[in-house]
C-alpha cells in the first residue's frame, strides 16, 4: 500500500519535471524574441541558469544526505537502490526548491539505502 503511494508520488514528480522542461523551452523562445541571434543562444541562456540552479540543489542534497547518514550511524549507504527507485528519487530531490521538502527527500533516500531501516516499502521520516 505505502509502496503504491510512493510510486504515485514519483509519477507526479516526473510529470512536474516534464512541465519544467517544457517551461524552459517556452522561456527560451520568449527570450529569443528579444535577443539578436539564433534561438539556440537564447535557449542556452535559460538552460544554463536551470542547470546551475539544479547543481546548487544537488550540492545541498549531498550535504544533507551525508548528515542524515551520520545521524543514522552510517558513513555510507548500507544498501544500493534499484535504478527505478534511485533515479526518480534523486531527480525529484535535486529539483526541490523548498529546503524542508528537500530534507524529506534526503531522509527518504538515506532510509531507502539503509539496510537496517526496515522493509523497502516503509520509510521513516
Amino acid at each position: 500500500m505505502a509502496f503504491d503511494e510512493e510510486a504515485k508520488a514519483v509519477q507526479e514528480i516526473a510529470k512536474a519535471s516534464g512541465k519544467a522542461i517544457d517551461a524552459s523551452r517556452e522561456a527560451g523562445g520568449f527570450i529569443a524574441r528579444f535577443i539578436e541571434g539564433p534561438f539556440a543562444i537564447a535557449s542556452d541562456i535559460v538552460q544554463d541558469r536551470l542547470r546551475y540552479a539544479r547543481w546548487e540543489r544537488q550540492q545541498r542534497l549531498m550535504v544533507r544526505a551525508k548528515e542524515f547518514l551520520q545521524e543514522a550511524g552510517l558513513t555510507e549507504p548500507s544498501r544500493r537502490l534499484a535504478l527505478n527507485i534511485a533515479v526518480p528519487l534523486l531527480e525529484a530531490a535535486s529539483l526541490e526548491e523548498n529546503d524542508e521538502l528537500q530534507d524529506t527527500w534526503a531522509k527518504i533516500l538515506v532510509n531507502a539505502a539503509n539496510a537496517d531501516s526496515g522493509s523497502r516499502s516503509s520509510v521513516r521520516l
